[in-house]
């Protein structure tokens, strides 16, 4: 029944009926429009159709592509000022703002990146985009107008910024009217005339009136349409005569107006409606439950019929009365197409408040508290609170953030720093009284980055907690040495995060489902030191509890995991299966849940080490449309470097780059070393990758002076192995190696001793030590051949080839080696059908597959998000095919490539 918040933001207001068109303004905006300028600014005080215009604007003009974006207090944070100006986007081009997602998710960016992204996305739109900011006026955060000056000043063609407010914004408005890039529309401006105030009577009003009487009417509002409507309600039911008396006494400025019209218009409703009105003020935003839970508490529920001209009262639903209110014309917004949300003018709403003050002091407390209960039996949390704290009722404002908190399964930053916006707002003793909220306190302290403040709760909470010996107080500390473990584990402190763990299984039932979570650290601590067999326990351990609690989908994350320990110990087809395994469980209601995006991960790297790139590209593809569906930042840093490994080899060097930057700027968010170091190593396999050896080489210097982590580091040392390599030192890679490969076997490191064994092969190779490595390399092959390995042969380029070629001239595994040297082959990993082409200068594989995207009907900013490549790129990839087919448009490429049999017949 209820529309998410979002939807009532993003909501166009549609004309209203018999409006009085105003085409002189009209025309203006149409104007700037046509010239090409950057801004319209509407901006007139409260009540003067700002609004209205320019949705009357949008529908009478045709279809233009436009995002609207209402605007209230809450949005002057930046980070949900960009997340609800995305969504306003994303309505007309789904395309845009998936950068400033991402950048929203994985840390928290400093306006010029979220701009940049922003102006990036648009500018490669297909068509121009009206973007409307309503009710600007009501944002106070100078970094968010620090953005849209940005966006001002860096705007491309094809955007044009219309922003509706009560005054002026600090912008560069100056600026902007010197270059003649503004078009202004102002109080004078929108003021009705004499003529205009007369058709409005007439036409929506439904009043006929003198000429000198709508005269009389204008000159005494000014041409205030909120005025002149208030005034229209008053004068409904009354004859010539009456009107006539009414406009001839009517002065004042307009508060004066507003406070007597107000009263007015209350006074020419039925006692029912005005009691309707009064007791539904509180309300930001109405619904029929929700006003009838105010009206009469949660339990009653009116069942009556309703009709316009019927007797109200208490027998008729909210619903029924919303309804009427609208076709009333009083004073009441919808805020959705369905017409199950509303919300009164502001100005009435304000004045309703201030009546119902006077009128029943006191009562507003009663009011709010019943519509916090409706919110917060609704799931409404955020307006439970905020009611609950008007009617001074700070303990069930703090149960509802108890409640709230405990429902959130995975902390996002968002969630975090809503919980403490929710705790600034409560009394400290309401949250002092319940432990639980002060351990989520804690938590969100963490979450947004503020680590030490939050570990220093945790601490005060944990002593606050040891006296105690009430199973809750129990449940509290299982809690708190899981918290313990779970940010230990984040941070690399292996030892640490076990002993939490560990401390946190011990406190509990072998049969409690609670066990999973600190079974699930206790086994990525173990996966982080490389002690694989141990890690494979504990997963399998968590997993069963969660089975046997009956809730697998939320098992899926754990397989995964579970497949990570078996990729380490270099069983890829096992771990494959897994990846099944998890994929299959982790649905609920039919759809995979957002953690099954890291089935994507690691099947990805699964299908890598195969050579099956088209086929790791698809499950990264997938698996990042999941986490981000999910708000899951932790892990996209693997993601995207996995990714870049798979655009280097297809061939795709500046793929390849892009991701690896975002993965980079992922890592800088986490402030996690470990991580950092990583990510760098991925990178610098990139750089030898594209024969930039000297950046290799400053990467491990830089490396050899990081001291001991408590992290296993294979994957970097390996690394640093292929680096010495590179640089013609295979004796320092051979000792290297010698070191850690006894302690990859031992700990049952399988899939890094593959690795290791191809590397030694080809630094004994270097050395002239041909018989042991051939010795070496038959043992990387004789553990590599029933997983299917292929890259890590392949990446080590010619000099593996030839050791191979070798190595099948003297029967060493043929079949396997025969179909390896193939891989060696550009083309041996295409993912498209490359058929036989009659040109002078072939296609390459990345125009195909531009080609390939064009034939489907992609335009060229899909073909970018679709290949993960800059707009410029798929560009300069269809001009080369234009070149080489001898055409000039998209059509005639793919008619001349199908003609020519490069692409496949209809």
């Amino acid at each position: 029944m209820a529309t998410p918040l979002l939807a009532t933001k993003l909501y166009i207001p549609p004309p209203r009926p018999n409006l009085v068109l105003r085409p002189r303004l009209i025309e203006r905006l149409d104007e700037g429009l046509r010239q090409g300028r950057k801004l319209t600014l509407v901006s007139a005080p409260a009540g003067f159709g700002k609004t209205t215009l320019v949705s009357e604007w949008i529908h009478t003009s045709g279809t233009r592509r436009v995002a609207w974006l209402s605007l209230d207090e809450g949005d002057s944070d930046p980070g949900r000022f960009f997340t609800y100006l995305v969504a306003a986007l994303q309505g007309i081009d789904p395309a845009i703002g998936q950068e400033v997602q991402h950048l929203l998710e994985a840390a928290q960016p400093s306006i010029e990146p979220l701009v940049a992204a922003l102006i990036n996305d648009i500018a490669a739109a297909p068509a121009p985009i009206v973007l409307v900011l309503d009710d600007y006026h009501t944002l106070t955060e100078p970094a968010v107008h620090r953005a849209v000056a940005l966006l001002l000043e860096r705007q491309p063609p094809s955007l044009h910024l219309v922003i509706v407010t009560r005054h002026d914004p600090p912008l560069p408005l100056p600026l902007l009217r010197g270059r003649g890039e503004i078009t202004e529309i102002r109080q004078n401006n929108l003021r009705f005339t004499a003529e205009e105030v007369a058709a409005f009577l007439e036409r929506s009003m439904g009043l006929h009136i003198s000429p000198s009487g709508g005269a009389a009417l204008e000159e005494h509002t000014e041409g205030w349409i909120a005025g002149l409507q208030m005034a229209a309600l008053s004068m409904q039911n009354r004859d010539e005569e009456g009107a006539a008396r009414f406009i001839d006494g009517f002065s004042g400025r307009h508060h004066f107006i507003l406070d007597y019209l107000t009263d007015e218009v209350l006074r020419q409703q039925p006692e029912p409606m005005q009691a309707f009105l009064l007791c539904t003020a509180i309300l930001e935003r109405l619904c029929g439950p929700l006003c009838d839970a105010v009206r009469f508490g949660v339990a009653e529920t009116p069942r009556s019929s309703f009709g316009t001209a019927a007797v109200l009262d208490s027998a008729f639903s909210g619903q029924q009365i919303l309804e009427y209110l609208e076709r009333a014309n009083l004073f009441i917004v919808p805020l959705d197409d369905e017409r199950h949300w509303y919300r009164y003018h502001r100005l009435f709403s304000d004045l309703l408040r201030v009546r119902l003050l006077e009128t029943q002091p006191g009562r507003s407390i009663e009011l709010h508290r019943r519509a916090a209960v409706w919110h917060d039996a609704n799931g409404f949390a955020a307006e439970a609170i905020r009611h609950a704290l008007e009617a001074g009722d700070s303990s069930l404002a703090a149960d509802v953030a108890e409640r709230a908190a405990r429902k959130i399964t995975t902390w996002s930053r968002l969630d975090a720093a809503t919980f403490l916006d929710w705790l600034d707002a409560l009394p400290q003793e309401a949250v002092r009284a319940r432990p639980w909220l002060r351990l989520f306190a804690s938590r969100s302290l963490y979450v947004t980055g503020r680590r030490e403040a939050g570990e220093r709760m945790l601490d005060d909470f944990e002593r606050s907690l040891e006296k105690g010996d009430s199973p809750e107080t129990a449940h509290l500390l299982e809690t708190v040495a899981a918290d313990r473990a779970s940010y230990a584990v984040v941070r690399g402190e292996v030892a640490q995060a076990a002993d939490y763990a560990r401390r946190a299984l011990a406190r509990l039932p072998e049969d409690s489902p609670s066990r999973a979570r600190p079974a699930s650290i206790l086994g990525l601590a173990a996966l982080r030191a490389g002690w694989v067999a141990e890690a494979r326990e504990a997963f399998s351990q968590a997993i069963a509890v969660i089975k046997a609690a009956g809730i697998p989908f939320a098992a899926a994350p754990l397989m995964c995991n579970l497949a990570e320990v078996q990729f380490v110990q270099g069983q890829l087809r096992r771990a494959a299966q897994t990846c099944e395994e998890a994929a299959q469980m982790g649905t609920l209601d039919g759809a995979p849940t957002p953690s099954v995006g890291f089935v994507g991960l690691e099947m990805a790297q699964i299908a890598y080490e195969q050579n099956d790139l088209e086929a790791a590209e698809h499950h990264i593809v997938t698996g990042l449309e999941l986490l981000r569906r999910g708000r899951i930042a932790l892990g996209l840093e693997r993601v995207y470097a996995t990714l870049a490994r798979v655009r280097q080899a297809q061939g795709d060097g500046e793929g390849a780059t892009v991701a690896i930057q975002k993965a980079t700027e992922i890592v800088k968010g986490h402030d996690i070393p470990y991580l950092s170091i990583l990510v760098s190593a991925y990178q610098t396999r990139l750089w030898l990758a594209q024969d930039r050896t000297e950046l290799a080489g400053r990467w491990a210097r830089d490396y050899r002076k990081v001291g001991e982590t408590e992290v296993l580091r294979e994957f970097e040392d390996l690394t640093l192995a292929r680096v010495l390599l590179a640089q013609d030192v295979p004796n320092e890679a051979l000792a290297l190696l010698q070191k850690l490969l006894p302690q990859a076997e031992s700990a049952g490191r399988m899939g890094r001793a593959v690795e290791m064994y191809a590397l030694q092969a080809l630094a004994l190779q270097m050395l002239g030590e041909g018989k042991r490595a051939l010795d070496g390399l038959a043992r990387a092959l004789e553990l590599a051949e029933p997983e299917g390995y292929a890259r890590l042969f392949v990446e080590t380029g010619e000099p593996m080839a030839a050791l191979l070629r070798e190595a099948a001239a003297r029967g060493v595994a043929p079949a396997y080696v025969t179909g390896l040297l193939g891989a060696f082959s550009p083309s041996a990993h295409a993912s498209i059908t490359s058929y036989a082409q009659p040109l002078a200068e072939p296609l390459t594989e990345r125009e195909l597959e531009v080609l390939h995207l064009i034939a489907e009907g992609l335009t060229n900013p899909e073909i970018a998000q679709h290949l993960f490549i800059s707009l410029p790129t798929v560009k300069s990839h269809a001009r080369n095919i234009y070149g080489k087919l001898g055409v000039h448009r998209r059509r005639q490429a793919v008619a001349q490539a199908r003609a020519l049999g490069i692409l496949p017949p209809r």
